[in-house]
């Protein structure tokens, strides 16, 4: 899935020896023109600003990592959910916009909270999505 190496790259950049949401939503920034960054920009937020937001969130360095790290627990929640998230919304693929839905079910999740305090939350989120995708099923349809 799309983010998912970058989150261990943000994992392992910051010294941690596991996967958190944080590191999850850092890994989605990497994929600027995926749904999920669109998605935040649309809201009035720059990938920047995510950045600024959610590093702080990650807590300091740890024991540098041995091999890939971990997931937490919160980590695989949010791998979990996103795989409801892509069902819940009838797609039969898991995309980036899926992985920042289910990230922004955690709401009392530290770096969830950062996000909610830039704007970013589930319900303009998914509506924002809605509309990406309805128009990227237009402009499909008069392709054709």
């Amino acid at each position: 899935m799309t983010g998912l190496k970058q989150a261990q790259e943000e994992a392992g950049g910051a010294g941690h020896d596991h996967i958190d949401v944080g590191h999850l939503v850092l890994g989605l920034l990497h994929e600027p023109e995926a749904l999920a960054a669109k998605t935040v920009e649309a809201l009035g937020v720059t990938l920047g600003e995510v950045r600024e937001a959610v590093t702080p969130t990650l807590g300091p360095a740890t024991d540098p990592p041995s091999g890939v790290p971990a997931f937490s627990t919160q980590g695989r929640k949010v791998l979990e959910l996103t795989v409801r998230e892509a069902l819940r919304l009838g797609h039969n693929y898991v995309g980036t916009e899926h992985l920042l839905l289910a990230a922004l079910t955690l709401e009392g999740d530290p770096a969830v909270a950062a996000l909610a305090g830039l704007g970013v939350t589930k319900e303009p989120a998914e509506r924002e999505i809605g509309r990406m995708l309805d128009a990227i099923t237009r402009a499909r349809g008069k392709q054709s």
